[in-house]
């Protein structure tokens, strides 16, 4: 079991309550570390931290740049500030563009590495005046997506599903960052038909979302109200 220093201790009871012996039970081969101020993952021989404050992801809330497609299939006709959950939050970048859109998210994540990591880089967006607000519109919770959908008493007014998609053939281009969330936190499409189905049981919202490859079977083999496609991939939009 990896041995953690008390600066990295202190990091993560600073930016969550989550229980650090939580962490320490969990698998071996990867661990947390502090570098500048920035809680990163090692897992084998890669890296993985989350930045709001990149490039990319300043580039895509921008709101001069074109509406992104999770955008276009969350809001569709809507010009309201939507109650949004987002059950699978993994990077965060979506969670964060839609928030950036002025809807209010709560966000999910299981594994418990991905989420302090989350916790800390949302920490960090609090801390810088342009994102500050943006960042306060998110809530995260460290939890199971069929866990909350049975225990929460609030509905929604859309929920969002972005399944990892397969794995690719090794010779394609994955960044590294999704390669580290592939290989700690997949589920595979039972998995996520049952999310569905849950979701359509339970009533807490009148409207879904699934991100899927473009060719990919519907998810609990149910037909989507609309879909909009891009060149690899599609928005399966559910009217329930």
């Amino acid at each position: 079991m990896n041995v953690y220093d008390l600066a990295v201790i202190s990091h993560i009871e600073n930016i969550t309550d989550i229980e650090f012996e939580y962490i320490l039970s969990s698998q071996d081969d990867k661990y947390l570390y502090v570098d500048n101020n920035i809680l990163k993952l090692h897992y084998k021989d890669k890296e993985l931290f989350i930045d709001f404050n990149s490039s990319e992801i300043l580039n895509r809330i921008n709101p001069s740049t074109k509406k992104c497609s999770v955008v276009q299939a969350v809001e569709g006709r809507s010009k309201d500030k939507l109650n949004i959950l987002d059950t699978t939050a993994g990077l965060g970048r979506d969670t964060f563009t839609l928030a950036a859109r002025g809807h209010r998210l709560v966000s999910l994540e299981k594994d418990c590495y991905i989420f302090v990591l989350l916790a800390d880089t949302l920490n960090r967006a609090r801390q810088i005046p342009n994102l500050k607000d943006i960042a306060n519109q998110i809530e995260l919770i460290n939890i199971d997506a069929n866990e909350y959908i049975n225990t929460a008493s609030i509905s929604f007014d859309c929920i969002y599903i972005d399944p990892m998609f397969p794995q690719r053939n090794k010779s394609a281009k994955v960044k590294q960052g999704m390669q580290v969330l592939h290989d700690i936190a997949f589920n595979d499409d039972e998995s996520n038909s049952n999310l569905l189905k849950n979701i359509i049981i339970s009533k807490k919202t009148k409207k879904a979302v699934v991100k899927r490859p473009i060719n990919a079977d519907f998810l609990y083999g149910k037909k989507p109200t609309s879909q909009l496609k891009g060149k690899t991939n599609r928005f399966d939009v559910y009217s329930l």
